[in-house]
């Protein structure tokens, strides 16, 4: 842990003022997805001083990801981005405590994972994960913040105790365009994650006061094609189930069997009874594994020991092929 510089800080403190600063200090974030949005947020909030992050991400670097996801190298590919990410951050501040995990959230861990946040970063590439990171936050009256990017358009929304949720907003949808599909400048998911880590700063330095501002949630719409930016006020749905109590993603209920991923490519399955040593030892004969703690990635597999399955695939037809060819199912 690297000493603290007093005047680290100083011209950010004539901004938020040192209580704020303070705050920022003593604050826990949790960022989850380290590709596009969440590696720029995850810098600027390693950069302000954030007392305590936790990088979770999935996906191993890519050389598509250097594009746009300004925390990695070349030197990168093929490392867990969590874990890449946490070393490159550790050199950028090493005043603030980090947390890595590889892993994906779903509803038997999600709590796990983000019992100790005090605020969430949604940087996240489906609709699945954000409903599920709502409902957790409804349930726990925990704070946080949705992103969104694709081609040269992005969103952010402040999700806080008391305000219209997620899913008064957003409604259920599949076959939406992915950044595969309709492509992604850099330019809008660098300047989508610095409107949501401005968001965070604000709640972080500010909460007594955003907090009370419960009538005044916006959806912030960024269009850098016309350089347009749209505040779209929210409201209550009186028909959203997770504002009545009913936590369907976070009971189960709406856990799918294979999830699309919509900037991967990528599929993931879940399947009782994984044998992590069984497929290493399988695995080893045909190439190489690289094994980390409760993982493994082979090929475009990555399977993790709670029956995860993660496959790099063009179509769901082409997952399933090679689900069945590699793990037998």
């Amino acid at each position: 842990m690297a000493r603290e510089n007093p005047g680290r800080y100083s011209r950010q403190e004539l901004v938020v003022g040192k209580e704020g600063q303070g705050r920022l200090q003593k604050a826990r974030v949790a960022i989850i997805g380290l590709g596009a949005l969440g590696s720029v947020a995850a810098e600027l909030l390693a950069r302000a001083g954030v007392g305590h992050l936790t990088l979770i991400d999935r996906d191993i670097v890519e050389l598509s990801n250097l594009q746009r996801q300004l925390l990695y190298a070349e030197a990168d590919i093929g490392k867990p981005k969590a874990e890449a990410a946490h070393s490159r951050l550790k050199a950028i501040n090493g005043t603030v405590h980090y947390g890595s995990l590889v892993a994906d959230i779903n509803h038997k861990n999600i709590g796990k994972i983000l019992e100790d946040e005090g605020l969430v970063l949604d940087c996240t590439d489906n609709l699945y994960a954000r409903f599920l990171i709502n409902d957790w936050a409804k349930k726990r009256g925990r704070p946080w913040i949705y992103s969104a990017a694709i081609r040269e358009q992005g969103s952010v929304m402040l999700l806080a105790p008391g305000m219209p949720c997620f899913r008064c907003t957003f409604r259920e949808a599949q076959g939406l365009d992915t950044c595969d599909t309709a492509g992604i400048s850099n330019a809008i998911s660098t300047a989508i994650a610095s409107l949501q880590v401005n968001e965070a700063i604000r709640y972080l330095t500010r909460e007594k006061r955003l907090a009370k501002e419960s009538d005044s949630q916006c959806l912030i719409r960024l269009d850098i094609s016309s350089l347009s930016l749209a505040k779209i006020k929210t409201k209550k749905n009186p028909q959203c189930p997770a504002c009545s109590g009913q936590y369907e993603y976070l009971g189960g209920k709406k856990e799918p069997r294979h999830i699309s991923y919509q900037c991967s490519d990528t599929y993931q399955f879940f399947i009782d009874n994984l044998d992590l040593a069984s497929c290493e030892k399988k695995w080893k004969r045909l190439g190489t594994v690289r094994k980390g703690k409760n993982y493994l990635f082979f090929k475009n597999l990555s399977v993790f020991s709670n029956g995860r399955v993660l496959i790099k695939a063009k179509s769901l037809g082409q997952a399933n092929a090679i689900l069945s060819r590699y793990a037998g199912m």
